[in-house]
């Protein structure tokens, strides 16, 4: 279970192994990302697969794979892709959240996190700001079976109260509290 001080334990110790948040992502991949929401804003829309994007099938193939990250840390590798890089993670965040800039901050933020868990079935990876964690952080739960995820994301200085969820099924809401999942929560 993500309990706080196991998740505060956890940043710390991400802090100091990984020099306050050296894990950022390849630049390329972050223009990449980019151009896609650009092209996702202009069209009204979420990003269009590009040449050479994985097709929904090898997408719903990779997210069966998603499991292999329990008990790692989001920039761990499995097979030589992190969780934050993965073909299936991308396409889920990409699908459930619409909000441009929340997209950004949960696919190109780096910062703390805590080990990815099984979290109701789902695969989920909890993560913060550098030096900001307990006002602004982030949780991205993909369902393996189906690669459809839930995106919690809170922002203080937004919402002091509350956490916005993106729900697969394309609806939003605000929940009481920040986006520390336990189970069953």
């Amino acid at each position: 279970m993500l309990r706080q001080s196991a998740i505060l334990a956890a940043a710390t110790a991400a802090l100091a192994l990984a020099g306050c948040g050296s894990g950022a992502n390849d630049p390329a991949q972050t223009a990449q990302a980019g151009a896609s929401d650009a092209e996702a804003a202009e069209t009204g829309g979420t990003a269009t697969a590009a040449a050479g994007a994985p097709s929904a099938a090898s997408t719903d193939a990779a997210a069966a794979d998603l499991a292999a990250y329990v008990g790692k840390y989001p920039s761990d590798k499995v097979a030589g892709v992190s969780w934050n890089e993965h073909p299936a993670v991308l396409a889920a965040i990409r699908a459930s959240v619409g909000d441009p800039a929340v997209r950004q901050a949960v696919l190109e933020l780096p910062g703390p996190s805590a080990p990815i868990e099984l979290i109701g079935g789902k695969v989920s990876a909890w993560s913060c700001e550098v030096h900001n964690c307990g006002q602004h952080q982030w949780t991205v739960m993909v369902d393996p079976a189906s690669g459809a995820a839930d995106v919690c994301y809170f922002n203080e200085e937004q919402d002091a109260g509350n956490s916005r969820w993106f729900l697969a099924g394309g609806t939003q809401e605000k929940r009481p509290g920040n986006c520390q999942v336990e189970e069953g929560g």
